[in-house]
């Protein structure tokens, strides 16, 4: 009797479930994956770019989670509408990777966390976390941005550290904007009375210094020039600073560690005591 009713309470599969078991998996699916942003330390720009590259792994991420400040998740607005990510607000300066943190363990112990999870940050303060989710089985990458990684430490902890950098949309230089015309009242007067006459927009217009370029974008575009550094190879440090010294985007008395710190590019400094190379970091492209 206890048999009967075991065997009448399972789905029969010719009846129900079109046939398949309800846990069947379609074999066009793809492995899903986690991507865990912190927005207050990775830009939109490189946060799109890790989205970009999990999809080029062929990975389906179905958790998409973005936290940060107001400020910072308002700037990259843009980017997580069109994922659809969910933003997580901090709750005030120094929470967000705390945030981040409990969040990954609700996924975890409720089941909600895929085999595969990214966390989109340079700081080595997840570190623990990616310990933690590597013990229970997961596969832990990292997607870090530039010279902020702390890649002695990401790389002991992450199966894998994919440095990346903003796209080339972002390294452009904005282009200088249109002065603008002079007023005609001011014209017609000048030309009445002979004389040169300028009107207060027209002096402002004339005081106003012409929008800088971006250096950082000024720089890359630089080094891209030099042989072998866009394949990745170890060039020479002189060699690379006077090239930017002679095009004006390097002080004399700047020194190349503080330089590029102050960049954020993804560079690389060889060796760390007494450089004498440079080195490209962001492998994705």
């Amino acid at each position: 009797m206890g048999s009967a009713k075991r065997s009448s309470s399972r789905c029969a599969p010719a009846k129900c479930c079109g046939g398949k078991r309800p846990d069947a998996v379609s074999p066009n699916a793809r492995p899903a994956a986690a991507l865990l942003i912190d927005a207050d330390n990775l830009s939109p720009e490189v946060a799109e770019k890790a989205i970009a590259d999990l999809a080029k792994r062929g990975l389906m991420v179905s958790v998409l989670r973005a936290y940060g400040s107001p400020e910072t998740l308002a700037a990259a607005r843009e980017v997580l509408q069109k994922h659809a990510a969910r933003v997580v607000v901090n709750q005030g300066k120094g929470t967000t990777d705390a945030a981040l943190v409990v969040d990954a363990m609700d996924l975890l112990h409720s089941n909600g966390l895929p085999d595969i999870v990214a966390i989109g940050s340079s700081d080595g303060d997840f570190a623990p976390l990616a310990v933690r989710l590597r013990e229970s089985g997961r596969h832990v990458l990292c997607y870090a941005q530039g010279h902020k990684a702390d890649l002695g430490v990401l790389q002991r902890v992450y199966a894998e550290v994919i440095p990346l950098a903003p796209g080339k949309a972002a390294r452009a230089a904005p282009a200088p904007a249109p002065a603008p015309a002079a007023a005609p009242a001011a014209t017609s007067a000048a030309r009445k009375s002979g004389r040169k006459t300028t009107s207060a927009a027209g002096r402002k217009a004339a005081a106003a210094p012409a929008e800088a370029p971006d250096i950082a974008s000024s720089v890359w575009s630089l080094l891209e020039e030099i042989p072998g550094f866009a394949d990745g190879e170890a060039v020479e440090l002189n060699a690379v600073v006077k090239k930017l010294r002679d095009a004006k985007a390097m002080t004399r008395s700047a020194t190349a560690p503080s330089f590029f710190k102050k960049l954020g590019l993804p560079v690389e400094l060889m060796p760390a005591r007494a450089p004498n190379k440079l080195r490209r970091l962001d492998a994705v492209a």
